[in-house]
């Protein structure tokens, strides 16, 4: 048996991620284990980013221009799955705007501190940063910069003004929150 049949046979019996990459489509990769394989075509429990089953996708083999396991996204995806229920658990979050302040200060203020809600801004219409929020001033604020796999990129200074959009406690930020603080475990 070649070492790429092993590891379909290991993933199909113990239900081991692995994570499939299509040749010449960088937009089609799955995430998943083997339900079964043959020489030519194998199928696949697909599961969605925030860690949902999604069905199960059959695939020519040699379409396939690698199949990783055991990486850091395959980890994460275990980890997105054992918590995708808290997922889509809402936070309680309620807001008291008050006038004396701008709407997005208002929002920032409120937010100010809490480890339990990652934000995304978009800044001056085209840029997007998602993370905690640390500090507010009357004219900029800081946050702990967060990737999308819950890295944790730095902390960062912006301007209110700039803010063109504020989107929090949304599934994304949620998967960032659960992720961030998994690999902060881990350290």
């Amino acid at each position: 048996m070649n070492l790429l049949f092993e590891q379909l046979e290991k993933s199909k019996q113990n239900k081991e991620l692995l994570n499939f990459t299509v040749y010449n489509d960088d937009s089609k990769f799955w995430c998943g284990y083997v339900v079964d394989y043959s020489e030519d075509f194998v199928a696949i429990q697909h599961f969605t980013k925030f860690g949902k089953k999604d069905g199960i996708i059959v695939h020519p083999i040699e379409r396939f221009e690698r199949i990783d396991f055991n990486d850091d996204y395959v980890k994460a995806m275990e980890c997105v799955i054992d918590y995708s229920d808290e997922i889509y658990k809402p936070n309680p979050i309620n807001f008291v705007f008050l006038h004396e302040e701008s709407y997005y200060e208002s929002v920032l203020k409120q937010l100010k501190g809490n480890k339990n809600v990652i934000t995304s801004f978009e800044i001056s219409n085209d840029e997007y940063y998602s993370g905690y929020i640390l500090e507010v001033s009357e004219t900029d604020f800081i946050i702990n910069c967060v990737g999308k796999n819950g890295e944790d990129l730095g902390m960062s200074i912006f301007k209110i003004e700039d803010i063109t959009s504020v989107q929090l406690d949304d599934v994304d930020n949620r998967r960032r929150n659960i992720l961030f603080k998994w690999l902060k475990a881990k350290l």
